[in-house]
């Protein structure tokens, strides 16, 4: 279990910010030494903190409610960020884990032709991941506000929660939102 839990941790970092792995390369113990196939070793408890300002990604991607999600669907144009972020790390004696990051900043989608609606505005995220040798919880949310070039909005809100117990229980949920 604590192999998919892992997995999952990673696939969620990864997933929510793509800066994750040039972050990481920064932090020289990762995850304050602790193991994370076993939880163990490592130092008497830590905590990191990491801030990042002005960063800036290209990639392409589909608009939120108005285009089928990117993948399945293609691409259907550039989504340009510029973003704050503060990632936060602490692990207690026991080994416990948490995990959190919080992004914010700007956007600006220029689309493929023969899309003609740009759009422009604000983003924000959070994510949530709380360790343990028996329990998981993974959530995070999704803000995005924007305006396209017609005048048109743009509104979408995400929620997403994963968490497993040492009973076995798994809850699951998403939540989707324009």
């Amino acid at each position: 279990m604590r192999r998919l839990v892992w997995a999952a941790l990673l696939a969620l970092a990864l997933g929510l910010v793509g800066s994750a792995a040039a972050i990481a390369a920064e932090v020289h113990v990762p995850f304050c030494g602790v193991d994370p196939m076993t939880l163990t070793g490592g130092i008497p408890g830590c905590t990191f903190t990491q801030n990042v300002h002005g960063q800036v990604q290209t990639f392409p991607t589909s608009v939120p409610c108005i285009d089928a999600p990117s993948p399945p669907g293609p691409a259907t144009g550039i989504l340009i960020i510029t973003f704050n972020a503060v990632f936060h790390v602490t692990v207690n004696q026991a080994g416990d884990l948490w995990i959190t990051g919080t992004q914010e900043g700007a956007f600006s989608f220029t689309p493929f032709p023969p899309r003609t609606v740009s759009y422009a505005g604000h983003f924000a995220t959070w994510f949530g991941v709380s360790l343990n040798k028996n329990n998981a919880v993974f959530h995070d949310i999704f803000n995005v506000h924007g305006t396209g070039s017609d005048g048109s909005t743009l509104t979408a809100h995400f929620v997403n929660h994963l968490s497993m117990s040492a009973s076995g229980i798994t809850l699951v949920f998403d939540k989707f939102v324009c």
